[in-house]
């Protein structure tokens, strides 16, 4: 299956929970980054920044879960894909790897 196939099938197979949560990440290289995330599926989440990140970079995501009963997310993820809103906004994609 052509990874453009996998992605439109994917599309339709889950599910993305629009959650506009606190999050961070933290690159290969140590660097830590305060974002926000989007959205998030079982497979992978749209990340909100002030800056580009390094597309292809792997990372660990941390995920705050504002209170309440629900544990906060961390994932291994791969930034795979980024659109440049303006200036100072920028949205990544990324599949998560695995959860931690």
């Amino acid at each position: 299956m052509s990874y453009n196939a996998r992605q439109y099938q994917e599309k339709r197979h889950f599910i993305r929970m629009q959650i506009d949560a606190p999050a961070s990440l933290r690159l290969s290289n140590g660097e830590e980054i305060d974002l926000t995330c989007l959205d998030l599926s079982s497979c992978g989440v749209q990340l909100q920044s002030d800056k580009p990140l390094p597309l292809g970079a792997s990372a660990e995501l941390s995920l705050s879960s504002c209170g309440g009963p629900v544990a906060p997310l961390s994932a291994k993820i791969k930034l795979c894909r980024h659109e440049s809103i303006s200036d100072s906004e920028y949205r990544t994609g990324a599949v998560i790897e695995s959860f931690l």
